[in-house]
């Protein structure tokens, strides 16, 4: 096992020009099979907070696991304590294409990856992002897997952020309304006792998906908080849950990097469309068009 760092620039805008950091772990030994799974951390964490889980899955599963430290979190908010966030929040919008962007760098590091075994994980607000990252990147990853996550800007979600949004930003952060929108099989659990983000936001998405004709597999444990304690944990909750799917599943065809896609994604008044074919740095990889 192989520990180290990235740096790269990600689609800056004007008000924001940092560096995102990205903590990888390389399994022991690299085969034709050796794939990708990215970790989203959570609201005000860091790039840290799946670090074992990363150094055991690697090996296990054969995946360079790789954790984005986005924007406005951890380490940029706290240099000393790597917690907490910069209010007001980007809540899930440009965070979710530093760790797509984070994912692309990766590819560029190590082209002989397996591009047909690209793995979304996140738990909390990484819950979140890893569900958008399959929507703004619909024919990248193999499966989705979210844990205890947030899927849509409530009330109660928006009074975290310290700003107000437009109806069309909260439709692109709705997970729940385009839940249609997803391609690849998707595990979710969630804490029936979780006082941080309520079951609710998981089962409002699980029956989207299963309406829409989606692969889902779902745990709820009884009794379970916001990282499934005291009952269990996420590590092992994804074990059971989606550990065939981490070993085995592969996409069919080629990823939107590669396909360099354009994605339209309709919102409330206008449409946010991501183009895959722009560098990571560029600000316009992202924009909003008329309906």
């Amino acid at each position: 096992m192989n520990e180290l760092e990235l740096a790269f620039q990600s689609a800056n805008t004007k008000s924001y020009s940092k560096k995102i950091f990205v903590y990888v772990v390389q399994p022991s030994k690299m085969t034709r099979r050796t794939g990708l799974m990215h970790f989203a951390h959570g609201w005000g964490g860091n790039r840290y907070q799946y670090r074992e889980m990363q150094r055991d899955f690697s090996d296990r599963y054969n995946l360079v696991c790789i954790s984005t430290e986005f924007r406005q979190s951890g380490f940029y908010f706290d240099p000393v304590t790597g917690t907490g966030a910069d209010l007001p929040y980007d809540a899930s919008h440009y965070q979710v294409l530093d760790c797509l962007n984070a994912v692309r760098k990766t590819l560029s590091i190590y082209p002989a990856l397996n591009r047909r075994r690209l793995i979304s994980f996140g738990g909390s607000q990484g819950g979140h992002i890893a569900m958008l990252m399959g929507i703004f990147a619909p024919n990248t990853f193999a499966c989705i897997v979210a844990a205890c996550s947030l899927t849509r800007i409530d009330e109660s979600i928006s009074a975290w952020t310290g700003r107000d949004f437009s109806a069309d930003e909260l439709a692109v952060r709705d997970v729940v309304r385009m839940a249609g929108l997803v391609k690849c099989p998707v595990a979710l659990m969630h804490g029936t006792a979780d006082r941080t983000v309520p079951d609710i936001h998981t089962r409002m998405l699980e029956k989207a998906l299963r309406e829409s004709g989606k692969t889902v597999r779902s745990k709820y444990v009884k009794g379970g908080g916001h990282a499934l304690e005291p009952v269990t944990d996420r590590k092992t909750t994804t074990i059971r849950l989606a550990g065939d799917w981490l070993a085995s599943l592969a996409s069919r065809g080629k990823n939107d990097f590669d396909l360099k896609t354009k994605v339209e994604i309709p919102c409330a008044t206008k449409k946010c469309v991501l183009d895959w074919s722009k560098p990571h740095e560029d600000a316009s990889l992202l924009s909003w068009a008329a309906m």
